[in-house]
């Protein structure tokens, strides 16, 4: 049976002034896919994660999201329809623990709004213990668990990367993009970083991932998308990307 298409971007053009960043790019992503995206910087990689999700708006061309299009609708929207984005310098409240951060992409319910939290105390309190049962889960399935009533400014860098994936569970996400999730950890971080990930995947998640570090995204992704000057050059499982040559020529050039 074919699999749902997740994203779709068509023929997405987006300028900055007279830079043209992206360039007509067309892709797809299926519905339990792991796809990552590589590229020489400025090839236009995070652009493209700007406009897919609702932070910059495209010149030209279209985003759909499980069928639906979801050109220009701000993050917020975007959020709601299943689409998370994790960026490469994690934003989170520094101020606030582990559990505290990954509690705030928790689904609206009620409790928030003033007369619903003092008519419905039982009902939102009720909804506050399964959501602490299931930030439980979720930090203890990333391996954050322990750090979980540390404030975010004192846990690893690794560990701020796994509390922003963390978000994305609580939200329910069904589409995780990832700006490089391994950027300024050690490599044995990196690789359980990505087993992580890999998990999630098989769990369900389609994830679309940005990441530098060929050697370990060639061990987790089935399919990778390669960008240069603000096209998409090629696109293949990692073997085949890694002997095109027009890869090579690529990132020697950039």
């Amino acid at each position: 049976m074919p699999k749902t298409e997740a994203l779709r971007v068509e023929g997405v053009t987006k300028r900055f002034g007279g830079v043209v960043a992206l360039d007509n790019v067309t892709l797809s992503i299926k519905e339990g896919e792991f796809v990552g995206l590589i590229g020489p910087n400025g090839s236009g990689k995070s652009t493209l994660f700007n406009v897919i999700s609702g932070i910059y708006k495209p010149d030209k061309g279209e985003v759909y999201l499980f069928g639906e299009r979801v050109t220009g609708l701000p993050p917020y929207k975007l959020y709601e329809k299943g689409l998370v984005r994790g960026f490469q310098i994690p934003r989170l409240w520094h101020g606030m623990t582990v559990v505290e951060n990954a509690a705030t992409a928790s689904r609206p319910e009620a409790g928030e709004a003033p007369v619903s939290a003092l008519l419905h105390r039982k009902r939102w309190l009720s909804w506050e213990e399964r959501l602490s049962r299931g930030l439980e889960g979720i930090l203890s399935k990333l391996n954050i668990a322990h750090v979980a009533l540390h404030t975010t400014n004192s846990v690893s860098g690794g560990q701020m990367k796994l509390t922003d994936i963390s978000r994305a569970l609580t939200g329910k996400a069904r589409i995780l993009l990832l700006d490089e999730p391994t950027a300024g950890v050690a490599p044995k971080l990196a690789r359980e970083i990505f087993e992580h990930i890999e998990r999630l995947n098989r769990e369900g998640l389609t994830i679309f991932v940005i990441e530098h570090r060929l050697e370990v995204l060639f061990d987790f992704v089935e399919r990778v998308i390669v960008m240069h000057e603000g096209r998409v050059l090629t696109e293949g499982t990692p073997e085949q990307v890694s002997k095109d040559p027009r890869v090579l020529d690529a990132y020697l050039g950039g």
